[in-house]
């Protein structure tokens, strides 16, 4: 016998038989899709704004279990981490609900889903005209993240969103936020938040000067950390990837 779990933020409850809805019977044919990869992002229009809508591929037999005797599944740290994010100052869509579907101890499907959030994301700054005030915005957050001692493990282009401009100041929202550790003091991790926000070493090094910028501390010094991160990074994927095509020989 299938078990639903659903927990609804208390300023969304008017939202649950929606919410109902898409848990027991799945997202409805014709939602549009915006992201379709491991996991799919449907993006639903309501009567009062478009939601979002994240759909969990289903974990492997050992995970399915995993995710509801040891640990929280990816939906309920989504949910959780935004949570904890807004109450330390930092900004995510506006949180809505999360869902699990389960049958017995084994977790089958999952959602999180979170008001949308309209403004542009991270990637390809440097065609961007105010890259560099985007970059010091992003520096400051990124400071912020450090001294709370958060550390951001899926720190990507794609998952910072940000609106404003220059003349206004920009607002930075983050997604995709379950992989995220807190009560982190370890420098080294915490600068690993560098390794993947460009695939360049240039623009990590220009990202690195607006950090030291903002923190105070040396320019040499955080450029060659975070270049290190990124280096570090680059030759565990190629690592990853040679590994796969090995196995598949």
């Amino acid at each position: 016998m299938l078990k639903y779990r659903i927990h609804i933020s208390s300023r969304y409850e008017h939202m649950r038989p929606l919410i109902q809805s898409i848990v027991k019977n799945g997202v409805p044919e014709g939602t549009e899709v915006i992201y379709k990869g491991r996991n799919t992002v449907y993006r639903m229009p309501t009567d009062s704004r478009p939601i979002i809508i994240k759909s969990f591929k289903r974990p492997g037999f050992i995970n399915s279990y995993v995710y509801t005797t040891l640990r929280k599944s990816k939906a309920e740290r989504s949910y959780l981490n935004s949570k904890k994010l807004q109450q330390l100052g930092f900004r995510t869509p506006a949180i809505i609900a999360y869902a699990e579907v389960r049958r017995g101890n084994k977790l089958l499907d999952s959602y999180y889903i979170c008001e949308e959030v309209v403004g542009n994301n991270m990637r390809y700054w440097e065609e961007k005209p105010d890259a560099d005030h985007v970059l010091h915005g992003l520096a400051q957050e990124m400071l912020k993240f450090h001294q709370a001692h958060i550390w951001h493990k899926d720190f990507s282009p794609g998952n910072v969103i940000y609106t404003g401009s220059p003349e206004s100041g920009y607002k930075y929202y983050y997604i995709d936020v379950n992989r995220m550790a807190f009560n982190v003091s370890s420098r080294k991790k915490l600068i690993s938040m560098f390794r993947s926000m460009h695939d360049s070493f240039d623009e990590t090094a220009r990202l690195a000067r607006h950090y030291a910028q903002v923190s105070g501390e040396p320019e040499n010094t955080i450029v060659a950390e975070a270049l290190d991160a990124y280096k570090r990074y680059i030759d565990s994927r190629t690592l990853r990837h040679k590994i796969k095509r090995m196995l598949k020989l």
